[in-house]
Order: C-alpha cells, then sequence, then structure tokens
C-alpha cells in the first residue's frame, strides 16, 4: 500500500472524495481515521458529505503527533487543525505529548478538544489515565503495553456515565472541589449519584478533603457513601467519609462514586 502526502488544492482530491463516497456506499464504512491532514477545510466539508450520505454515521477521527518543535514551527496542532474541529468527531493527540511534565491548561487546551465541543484520546505511553479522566479521556485500544482502558471503561458502564452530566473543574457550577489547587476535580452527575474524578498535579503525593456542594450534586451528605472501585492499574477499592482525607499519589488520582 503506498500512501501519497499531497498538500494545497488540487485535482488529486477530486479522487480522494470519490474514494470515500465509493467506500461509503459500497463497503458500508462507518468513517474514517486520518492521520494528521494535508487538505483544506473545503476538502474536508466534502469528505464529511459524502461519509454521512444517506444516512451513515460518517465518524471522522484526527490524530496528530504534537507539532510544537522546530521541524513545525512551534505550532499546537489544535490551532493547526482548527480549521477543521466542526467536522470532525474525535482527537487523538497524540505523539510526542508530554501528559506528565506540563499544566492543567495544557491539558485542557491542546490535548482534549473540550473547548471545541470534541472529545479526545491520549497516546503517547498510553497517557496518564487519572488526568485524562478529568477530562474524559482513556488512551486509545490497542496501544501500549500496560495501557488497557477498559478496566475503567467497565467504571463507566457500571456507573452508567451515558447520559451523565460532565461538569468539570474549570466550571463555576462543579459541585466538587478540593482543598488543594493542584489537585482537580469533574464530576459526571446523573440523579443520586455521581462519579468524582480527582488527579494531582502536586509535586509530591498530598492529602485533600473533598469540598461537596451536596445540594449542587442533589445527594443527602447524612445518607451518602463514597467508594472507590478496584480498577485494575489504576486503583485499589476503598471506601471513605465525607470527612475523610484521602491520599492522592504524585500525578495520579481517585475515581470516587458517591451516592
Amino acid at each position: 500500500m503506498l500512501a501519497i502526502v499531497n498538500s494545497g488544492m488540487n485535482r488529486w482530491h477530486n479522487y480522494y472524495v470519490e474514494g470515500m463516497n465509493w467506500l461509503t456506499q459500497n463497503v458500508g464504512i462507518d468513517g474514517i481515521y486520518l492521520d494528521d491532514v494535508a487538505f483544506d477545510r473545503i476538502t474536508m466539508k466534502r469528505i464529511k458529505r459524502v461519509l454521512t450520505k444517506d444516512g451513515h454515521p460518517g465518524i471522522i477521527d484526527l490524530h496528530s503527533a504534537n507539532q510544537y518543535n522546530k521541524s513545525d514551527g512551534f505550532n499546537n496542532s489544535a490551532n493547526l487543525y482548527m480549521e477543521h474541529f466542526p467536522y470532525i468527531n474525535k482527537l487523538w493527540f497524540g505523539e510526542y505529548f508530554d501528559y506528565e511534565k506540563n499544566q492543567p491548561d495544557f491539558f485542557l487546551t491542546e490535548v482534549s478538544g473540550i473547548p471545541f465541543g470534541l472529545m479526545g484520546e491520549m497516546l503517547q505511553d498510553g497517557g496518564n489515565p487519572w488526568r485524562g479522566m478529568v477530562y474524559g479521556m482513556t488512551n486509545r485500544l490497542p496501544w501500549s503495553d500496560g495501557a488497557d482502558p477498559r478496566n475503567i471503561w467497565k467504571v463507566w458502564d457500571s456507573f452508567g456515565i451515558k447520559g451523565s452530566e460532565m461538569i468539570g473543574y474549570w466550571s463555576e457550577n462543579c459541585p466538587v472541589k478540593t482543598n488543594n489547587d493542584k489537585v482537580l476535580a469533574t464530576v459526571y452527575k446523573k440523579n443520586g449519584t455521581a462519579l468524582i474524578s480527582i488527579a494531582s498535579w502536586a509535586d509530591a503525593d498530598v492529602n485533600v478533603k473533598l469540598n461537596i456542594d451536596w445540594k449542587k450534586l442533589g445527594i443527602n451528605p447524612a445518607k451518602a457513601t463514597i467508594t472507590a472501585p478496584e480498577v485494575t492499574n489504576f486503583q485499589p477499592a476503598k471506601t471513605f467519609t465525607t470527612k475523610d482525607e484521602i491520599t492522592v499519589p504524585k500525578g495520579k488520582g481517585w475515581l470516587l462514586i458517591v451516592k
């Protein structure tokens, strides 16, 4: 198989678009995974049109390596491909992204896709699963050894994350915060229960307490339970009270179910 990278607008893009049309109509593909993009917004619109014709789902995933280097002009991938964002469904950013030596703003703006209405997945070395969950991300399956996200997906399914409301730490309406500004919390809220994702950017292991707005959470604190389900390669099973301090290891975090 030969891959040809074209840049700019030329007639080869007509063949590319028609190839997508043929695959959609004759093979019935659900969508495509793009590893960087060399064509422009007009071509992306044409591709989305043929992929979604006759009710096909037309899912487009975009993967990119970190472009913030001398060779690529010190440009971050979100900025580079923003013109395509209205037509894609998911980001996979990607090789050379550092999920450890960074700050939360980096995750939010350059990796997660959330400010642009997109979801994301992590890649390099499996990402950081604790920090990723604060942004609704796992790594993609399959990729790195020892970075299997299926155990986290099982927690999603057992909790019933589908249909929940994600309220990120960046929102003033987030009903859960910690008493350490280096340990952030995002809430996945449902009626009578919530999944709390906390992750640390502190320089060492820390003990934190949860500051919970029970009214916003819609749960009676007198009857509330806080449990950490066992998740292989992520966390042990544990039960907390509403007043307990929670030990958060450096660069890690917890998934807690409150009900």
